[in-house]
C-alpha cells in the first residue's frame, strides 16, 4: 500500500493511531489522536508520548513496558486499559492496542504502533451503576459489600466495573479505584488457575467472559493457588447478564463462592478412603506403601517420599513418587548425598528421635545452602523447586517405624497446619499397615515353619516303591494358620507304614493334635503290624485328652505288591490302572477321637506293577470352583487321564487340574500321595549314584 493510501485510512480511522520509537518518541500522530488529545500532528511528532499524554505517576511504568515491549515483537497480547491526559491536564480512561515491530533489518531497532480508544462511556456506566446500587442512603451496595461471596460486575471488555468488599480482599486489593487501574489479565496471571481435572483455566473459560462472547456460561470450579503467598482456594464462579433499557448486554455480574474448606474436606475424605483401602489391601508394606505414595501425588502434594528405620537405625527408602519421570532422575542422584547415619537434631533423625510431624512452610535459598554437602548438591536441591514441606512419623504404639515426607514445589502451593495434621493421618495410618504387616508376617512365617515340622523333611526310601507326595497349604485368610493335614512314613519291621490324616481345627490347637497323632503313630507302629489296631491306638490316646479332639486317618502297611490299608473316618484310597480304570478301596471305619468299643478293619489290597495306589485329604475334592467342590468324580477324571504316569507327573497333573478349577484364595490343606511299586525290571537297574534319591520327592509347602 502506498504512503498517501495509509495516511488517508489513518485519517478516517475511528480510533487514535501512534506511532513511536524504541525512545518512547513520536513518529505518527492521526486525526482521531488530534482529537484525543488536543495536541496536533505537528506538536505531537517527535515529542516524547510520556511527557505528552501519560500522567506523571505512570511514567517510569510506560517507559518499564516499552522496554519489555521491545523485547517481544508482534502484537502484545490483550488491550489495555490505561489513564491518559489531555492538553489542558484533564485524565480520562483510554483502551490501548500495541504492536511491536522492528524498523529495518539492518538497525534492528523497534518501533510501536498503538490504537487508542476512548473509553470514558465505560465510566460514565460505571457511575451510572454506582447510582444504581448505592442510590440514597444505605442501598443494594451496601448490601452487596455485607456478603461472605466475592462479587464483580465487568463490562463488555472484561473491565471491572465493581467489586464488593468480599472481592477485593480476596483479590488482594484495598479499593476499587486500584482494582480497575489492573489489567484483569495481570490479575489473572498472578494464580495458578486450573479446573476440577487439573486442566489450566484461561480467561474465556470465566463465565462473565463467556456471556459476553455470546456464549453459555455454566457455573464454573476452580483451583487456583497464589503464585506469590502459594495460598490456595476453591471457588465456585457463576455468571449472570445485565442489560440496558434497550435490552443490550453491558455487563455481567458474577458471584465468586469460596468453596475452599468443603472441597479440601471432601478431597482428603475421598482420599483418606483410598487410602485405607490400599493400605488394607495387601500384607506386603513395602508394595502398600509404595501405592499410598503415588496415590498422594499429585493429589496431596508433588513429592511423596516414605522410608523406614530398623532398631539398629539403618534406613530403607521405600519410595519416592513424583508424576515427571525426570524428577525421579534428580532424586536418585539426590539419593546419593543421603547420609548414613541420621542426626537427631535435624529434619527426618529428629522426627524419629521426638516422634512429631514438622512442617516448613517456606524452603528458602539459605535453607538449601545450609543443607547442601556442596556445590553441586546445592545446585540439585534447587533443580527440586522446594516450595514447602511436611515431615510426618509413621508411628505406632509410641514408636517411630519411619518418616513420611510431603513435599510441594512446581505447584507452588505452601502447606499450613493444617495439611500438616492431616499428613499425620496418612502416616498414622501407614504405620498402622505396616506394623500388622510385619505382624502377619512373622506370624506367616511362624506357621510356615511350625507347618513344615508337622511333616518329614524328606520322603525315605520304600524298597520296592516309589513314592511322591503333594502339599498345598490353605493360602487365603490375611491370618495365616497352621493347618490340620498331614502325613508321615514309618518304620516297620520289614515293611513301612504309611500314615495319613486331617485333624479338626486350626492353629496351635491343630499343631498339637498333628504332633500327638504323628508321634503316636510313630510309637505304634513300632509294636503293632495292624493298621487297624494303630488306628485303635491312636482313638484311645485321642480320647483320654481333655475336650473333643477328632482326626480323620487312613494307615497302610506297605509290603512288595501289596498294601494293608485301614481307614478311619478318611476319604477312601484310590487305586489307578494304566489302562485308565480307577477303583475305589471301601471299608472306611468311624473317625479317630469320636467312638469307643468300634474299630477301623484290615484289608489287604493287591497293587500290581501297572496300578498306582492313590491317597489324599479332603482338602482335594472339597476345593471351590465356579461350578461348585472339585468333587471325588472330576478327581477320578484327572487320574485317569495321568494313567500310567510316573507318581510325580500323576501328581503334577492334580496339581495343575487343581489350579485351573480353584476360585479365590485356597480355604483348605490339600495333602496326596501317589505310591507305585517298582516292577522287576526296575529292581534290576543299577542303583543311582546317589543311594536313597530313586522314587524321593521332597513335599510341596
Amino acid at each position: 500500500m502506498r504512503p498517501e493510501s495509509i495516511q488517508a485510512v489513518l485519517g478516517i480511522a475511528r480510533n487514535g493511531f501512534v506511532s513511536l520509537d524504541g525512545a518512547g518518541r513520536v513518529l505518527e500522530w492521526n486525526a482521531r489522536a488530534e482529537e484525543l488529545f488536543g495536541f496536533s500532528r505537528q506538536e505531537a511528532i517527535g515529542a516524547d508520548l510520556a511527557v505528552l499524554i501519560v500522567p506523571e505517576r505512570y511514567h517510569e511504568q510506560h517507559r518499564a513496558g516499552l522496554r519489555r515491549a521491545a523485547e517481544t515483537p508482534g502484537p502484545l497480547g490483550r488491550r489495555l486499559v490505561v489513564e491518559a491526559r489531555r492538553r489542558d491536564g484533564s485524565e480520562f480512561p483510554v483502551e490501548v492496542s500495541i504492536t511491536s515491530l522492528t524498523s529495518s533489518p539492518e538497525d534492528g531497532a523497534p518501533e510501536f504502533h498503538a490504537w487508542i480508544q476512548d473509553v470514558s462511556e465505560r465510566a460514565q456506566l460505571l457511575g451510572a451503576l454506582e447510582a444504581q446500587l448505592r442510590g440514597q442512603g444505605p442501598g443494594f451496595g451496601e448490601i452487596l459489600d455485607a456478603l461472605a461471596e466475592a462479587v464483580t460486575i465487568r463490562d463488555a471488555h472484561d473491565h471491572i466495573l465493581y467489586a464488593n468488599r468480599a472481592a477485593l480482599g480476596q483479590m488482594g486489593f484495598s479499593s476499587l479505584a486500584e482494582i480497575q487501574r489492573t489489567p484483569p489479565q495481570r490479575i489473572f496471571e498472578d494464580y495458578l488457575v486450573q479446573d476440577e481435572e487439573g486442566n489450566e483455566v484461561t480467561m474465556d473459560r470465566i463465565p462473565s467472559v463467556r456471556l459476553h462472547a455470546g456464549q453459555s456460561a455454566e457455573p464454573l470450579v476452580l483451583r487456583s493457588i497464589h503464585r506469590a503467598t502459594g495460598a490456595l482456594r476453591w471457588e465456585l464462579l457463576k455468571a449472570s447478564p445485565i442489560h440496558d433499557a434497550n435490552g443490550r448486554l453491558v455487563a455481567t455480574a458474577m458471584i465468586i463462592e469460596d468453596i475452599t474448606r468443603e472441597r479440601v474436606a471432601e478431597l482428603r475424605d475421598r482420599f483418606m478412603a483410598d487410602a485405607s483401602e490400599t493400605l488394607m489391601s495387601s500384607l506386603d508394606y513395602e508394595e502398600t506403601l509404595r501405592n499410598v505414595a503415588w496415590l498422594a501425588v499429585p493429589r496431596i502434594a508433588d513429592w511423596c517420599a516414605v522410608e523406614l528405620v530398623d532398631e539398629r537405625g539403618s534406613r530403607q527408602r521405600i519410595v519416592v513418587a513424583h508424576r515427571d519421570p525426570a524428577k525421579l532422575e534428580l532424586a536418585e542422584r539426590l539419593r546419593q548425598y543421603q547420609p548414613d547415619e541420621l542426626r537427631s537434631d535435624r529434619g527426618v533423625g529428629r522426627v524419629l528421635a521426638t516422634g512429631a510431624s514438622e512442617l516448613y512452610q517456606d524452603i528458602s535459598d539459605d535453607v538449601l545452602a545450609a543443607a547442601a554437602v556442596n556445590q553441586e548438591h546445592l545446585t540439585l536441591l534447587r533443580s527440586v523447586g522446594f516450595r514447602s514441606v511436611v515431615l510426618a512419623p509413621l508411628k505406632v504404639g509410641g514408636r517411630s517405624l519411619g518418616v513420611m515426607t510431603l513435599v510441594n514445589a512446581e505447584s507452588l502451593r505452601r502447606f499450613d497446619d493444617d495439611d500438616r495434621e492431616f499428613a499425620e493421618q496418612v502416616a498414622a495410618r501407614a504405620a498402622i499397615a505396616v506394623e500388622n504387616a510385619r505382624l502377619a508376617t512373622a506370624r506367616r512365617q511362624t506357621a510356615s515353619t511350625l507347618q513344615r515340622s508337622l511333616l518329614p523333611d524328606v520322603v525315605p526310601e520304600i524298597e520296592g516303591w516309589t513314592v511322591a507326595t503333594l502339599y498345598r497349604a490353605a493360602r487365603g485368610a490375611a491370618e495365616v494358620e497352621v493347618g490340620g493335614d498331614f502325613y508321615d512314613f514309618y518304620r516297620s519291621d520289614d515293611a513301612w507304614v504309611v500314615l495319613m490324616g486331617d485333624v479338626t481345627g486350626k492353629g496351635v490347637e491343630a499343631a498339637a493334635l498333628t504332633s500327638l497323632v504323628r508321634h503316636g503313630g510313630r510309637f505304634l507302629s513300632r509294636y503293632e503290624r495292624s493298621p487297624s489296631r494303630i488306628l485303635a491306638g491312636l482313638n484311645e490316646a485321642l480320647r483320654e485328652q481333655p475336650g473333643l479332639w477328632l482326626c480323620t486317618a487312613l494307615c497302610a502297611r506297605l509290603h512288595r505288591g501289596e498294601a494293608v490299608i485301614a481307614s478311619a473316618g478318611h476319604p477312601p484310597a484310590l487305586v489307578v490302572r494304566d489302562d485308565g480304570r480307577v477303583r475305589e478301596l471301601g471299608a472306611v471305619g468311624p473317625i479317630l477321637g469320636g467312638w469307643a468299643g468300634q474299630r477301623s478293619a484290615d484289608r489287604a489290597v493287591p497293587i500290581a506293577a501297572d496300578e498306582t495306589l492313590f491317597l489324599y485329604t479332603d482338602g482335594v475334592i472339597d476345593a471351590h470352583g465356579e461350578s461348585g467342590r472339585f468333587g471325588a468324580a472330576r478327581l477320578k477324571r484327572v487320574l485317569r487321564d495321568a494313567a500310567g504316569a510316573s507318581p510325580e507327573a500323576l501328581l503334577a497333573q492334580l496339581e495343575a487340574a487343581l489350579d485351573r478349577f480353584q476360585v479365590g484364595p485356597q480355604a483348605d490343606d490339600t495333602a496326596a500321595l501317589a505310591l507305585r511299586p517298582v516292577s522287576p525290571a526296575e529292581q534290576l537297574r543299577p542303583e543311582p549314584a546317589h543311594p536313597g534319591e530313586r522314587g524321593r520327592t521332597l513335599p510341596v509347602y
